[in-house]
């Protein structure tokens, strides 16, 4: 049998737990490092997950020969450094979203990847629930007939109630963006997966919650990245929508993703979705169809579903690096969700709308 293929994790936050879990039951997978800053935090996450080896930056873990490949986890803001350093060290890669500050230095990542020949893979964790591919599945054979209309939802409560702790996805200096580089992108992916290219952005965000805790100095700092935003859409296609993001989302505040609905129009028919767990087809003068979700659902929670689409996730980026093929989402995904960020945050600044460049691959 070929040996394993060695993953490195670099970051020790909430998603690192999430990928070293859902790479602990990849058969073909084996995490021999991990790094970050904090040596102490970095030390007790890979203790409670049996990794063996623990380094400082990702330039001592990259010179570790067991690492074939590397999962980036950190904040935004060092995506971009840590992903090309990966790249010049030949490892694969494998980037949370979004994966870069700006659309230019997605091009950059793409492009060095493709020039190294080394295999990416981007935590749009929603592609990998059976339920989306089997939707994916019924759009591309026409049963919806000619798409007309996509509208996406994600709302969570992070920000609601008392004075929220200061972090660093709220922080402007480790991200371009808020609400809509973090819940957005993944709407974003999953708008041009299913309905194709975004051609044009309309875009109006909003800070709602004005301040946040800083827990060390004792006080309350402003708040200006957005937390609130509405995106219209064109696609190539001919469709139009509308995409919608909060952190200040009281329905459905009670589920660990809070709100989370995908609906497609088309001139045949239409799917309603959570993206999780359930979807019906409304074909034209029909009652609602349950769309098989294709999940296992007998024993598993919500938080046991979403483990379950993020294994997967870590199966599919595995298997991309073991038989040497790309495993979408790639970079080229990552690319071209960062193309709509930057031009909504364009687009919200000077109140029109604006092109989205195509994104060739």
């Amino acid at each position: 049998m070929p040996e394993p293929v060695g993953v490195g994790m670099l970051g020790y936050g909430f998603m690192a737990a999430a990928h070293l879990s859902g790479l602990s039951q990849v058969p073909n997978a084996s995490v021999t490092a991990i790094a970050g800053p904090n040596q102490e935090r970095a030390s007790a996450v890979a203790a409670d997950h049996g990794v063996p080896s623990v380094y400082p930056d990702e330039h001592a873990l990259l010179a570790d020969p067991s690492v074939d490949a590397v999962v980036i986890t950190s904040p935004d803001d060092q995506h971009y450094q840590q992903t090309m350093a990966c790249i010049q060290a030949g490892k694969h890669v494998f980037v949370e979203k979004p994966i870069s500050l700006d659309a230019m230095q997605a091009r950059e990542m793409y492009m060095a990847a493709m020039s190294a020949g080394v295999r990416t893979g981007v935590g749009f964790t929603l592609r990998w629930n059976p339920l989306i591919e089997r939707i994916s599945a019924m759009v591309q054979a026409g049963e919806l007939g000619q798409l007309v209309s996509v509208h996406c939802q994600r709302f969570n409560r992070r920000l609601l109630g008392d004075v929220p702790v200061m972090e660093w996805r709220y922080d402007p200096s480790r991200g371009r963006s808020g609400v809509l580089g973090d819940l957005g992108s993944h709407m974003i992916d999953l708008a041009q997966h299913l309905a194709g290219p975004i051609t044009a952005v309309a875009a109006d965000l909003n800070t709602v919650r004005p301040h946040a805790l800083d827990p060390e100095a004792g006080a309350e700092v402003p708040l200006t990245l957005d937390d609130d935003a509405v995106l219209s859409v064109r696609f190539a296609s001919g469709a139009h929508g509308t995409i919608s993001t909060s952190r200040v989302g009281a329905v459905d505040s009670h589920l660990p993703l809070g709100r989370s609905s995908f609906l497609i129009n088309g001139t045949e028919a239409g799917v309603l979705t959570d993206c999780v767990l359930q979807a019906t087809i409304n074909r034209v003068g029909q009652e609602p169809e349950l769309v098989d979700p294709g999940l296992p659902l007998d024993d598993a929670d919500h938080a046991g579903i979403l483990a379950f689409f993020g294994e997967r996730m870590m199966r599919g980026f595995v298997d991309s690096i073991r038989e040497n093929r790309d495993v979408p989402p790639t970079l080229m995904d990552g690319l071209r969700t960062q193309e709509v960020i930057d031009c909504a945050l364009e687009a919200a600044e000077t109140r029109r709308w604006v092109d989205v460049p195509p994104t060739h691959g």
